[in-house]
């Protein structure tokens, strides 16, 4: 009888202290999930979209996002502006926008997808907002094109960034059709001057965050 009480004994401090290791158990492994989850909810998500006619823009929007994704603890995403909606640019901390050089404006196609973007209220207030241009000429409008866009990212309410450098003050810019730019494909400078532009945006919007 009294062994019995014994092992009775035993099995239940036993049977609590299982209990006790699993619910620590449990415990930790779902303050771990929580934690990464809360980490990925507190990276800013940085949007670099363009629109492109002979795939110059694409390849300056694709040396951007190399750039940002050089920076750790950022979500850069990538995509042309009719794959765009408007919950991409609400859930972006920073959007980055970019144009061929059209009669030396921004492109109709631009145009019009700015001016859908959602403004009663201004919800993209607070953003970071940065630009780049394509264009076939050292003079052909780059910089005016650029300087539009932040124009229309300002009335929105935006916080507009240049490039990491003073040749990139109004952000990225590239020309592909006039000597010794003219092999159709934009120099490594320019790509340079992309990466840089990436870098700046998504080294501040985590800044932002902290």
């Amino acid at each position: 009888m009294v062994g019995i009480q014994i092992f009775s004994l035993f099995f239940s401090k036993f049977h609590a202290q299982t209990i006790s290791m699993f619910r620590s158990f449990l415990l930790a492994f779902f303050l771990s999930i929580w934690s990464n989850f809360s980490f990925a909810q507190r990276q800013p998500s940085i949007l670099i979209t363009y629109y492109s006619q002979s795939g110059n823009t694409k390849a300056m929007a694709e040396a951007i996002f190399e750039g940002a994704t050089s920076v750790s603890g950022v979500v850069p995403k990538i995509r042309p502006i009719e794959e765009v909606s408007t919950q991409d640019l609400l859930d972006a901390n920073a959007i980055i926008f970019g144009s061929p050089v059209y009669n030396s404006n921004v492109a109709p196609e631009v145009l019009e997808f700015m001016n859908s973007w959602p403004f009663e209220g201004r919800p993209l207030k607070n953003k970071l907002g940065a630009a780049f241009a394509t264009g076939g000429g050292i003079s052909i409008g780059e910089e005016g094109v650029m300087l539009d866009i932040l124009r229309g990212m300002l009335i929105h309410g935006m916080i507009v960034l240049g490039g990491d450098q003073v040749e990139a003050s109004f952000g990225a810019s590239g020309v592909t059709g006039e000597s010794p730019f003219d092999s159709g494909q934009l120099d490594p400078l320019f790509l340079e001057k992309g990466r840089g532009l990436g870098r700046r945006v998504a080294e501040t919007a985590k800044r932002f965050q902290e």
